[in-house]
């Protein structure tokens, strides 16, 4: 495997009195790299909007919605006076023949969001570039396969000054309760708590939590109606079309126990980075979805302690 060199970075941000601040996720407005999501915004409307939030601080958004692996980007951000902290990635890294080129991937994109000031590379392990996944589970060597993989992606964050931060998520190769305990026995990755995902893959966020303390490198806010949830994992309801019809709650306004799952990061002694980050789908360009945004960033700014406020 040929790594990246590693690029002229820009100044990580710092967080105020080393607690936790809260960062913003271009997802929060329809944006995806899946095909077929729907309508796509433009980066300047988008990072526009955040600003006029009153936020500095931001995630990358999927890959394509900022010029990947450009000097573009700092521009686009400095002009919304805004500071990325962690970025997303999607590889292939239960199948050997392919480990290579997806590890190439990660240390080209992990290249690009250090160049950006990032902190944390946040992963999630995918069962193929395909959009559809098959719901194959992994074999014992699937699962070795996996978990070396990991241990060579913790090695490229490191060499680029990241932290990883892998993501349990429905449809992809880490899910429920039993693949979290695995990934966390098997490897010394950290790991991404997404409150939302956990509940739609049928795990309970709080537990996970209790059970990743000290591992705990992200987390991801949102909040989700469970009746769609459940059906999502029961294979009821397609992903894509549950998020169309509301899959996703303004925070404090779903089922998932948002400030429960909060006062329980509190308890595990997390201190990092709480990104808004709830995937949306537009019916055209012309939906604001500021307004649901808004109310979530209110009320996730009146669950964290003053000290953890962005």
């Amino acid at each position: 495997m040929r790594l990246m060199p590693r690029a002229l970075t820009l100044p990580r941000p710092a967080r105020q009195d080393r607690a936790s601040a809260i960062a913003v996720s271009p997802v929060c407005w329809g944006v995806s790299e899946i095909r077929g999501w729907g309508p796509q915004l433009e980066p300047e409307r988008v990072l526009r909007e955040i600003a006029s939030l009153g936020q500095t601080f931001i995630e990358t958004g999927p890959s394509g919605f900022l010029p990947d692996r450009s000097v573009a980007a700092r521009g686009l951000l400095k002009r919304h006076g805004l500071r990325v902290v962690a970025g997303p990635v999607r590889a292939v890294l239960h199948h050997h023949d392919i480990r290579g080129p997806e590890l190439v991937h990660i240390d080209g994109h992990a290249a690009w969001l250090a160049s950006l000031g990032a902190q944390t590379l946040v992963l999630t392990v995918i069962e193929s570039r395909a959009d559809v996944p098959t719901g194959v589970g992994l074999s014992s060597t699937g699962w070795a396969h996996l978990l070396s993989a990991i241990g060579s992606v913790q090695h490229v964050c490191s060499l680029h000054k990241l932290r990883l931060a892998v993501q349990p998520r429905q449809g992809s190769m880490i899910q429920g309760p039993a693949d979290i305990e695995r990934l966390l026995v098997g490897s010394e990755a950290g790991v991404s708590i997404d409150i939302g995902q956990l509940v739609i893959a049928g795990a309970d966020p709080i537990e996970v939590v209790e059970l990743a303390a000290g591992r705990i490198h992200h987390v991801h806010v949102n909040d989700v109606d469970r009746r769609l949830a459940d059906s999502v994992r029961e294979g009821g309801t397609d992903y894509a079309a549950a998020v169309g019809s509301g899959l996703y709650r303004p925070v404090g306004e779903g089922d998932a126990g948002v400030a429960a799952v909060i006062e329980a990061l509190g308890r595990a002694g997390y201190h990092g980075w709480y990104g808004l980050e709830a995937d949306s789908r537009l019916a055209d360009v012309n939906d604001d979805p500021l307004e649901s945004v808004r109310r979530s960033l209110a009320r996730l700014r009146s669950l964290l302690p003053a000290s953890k406020r962005s």
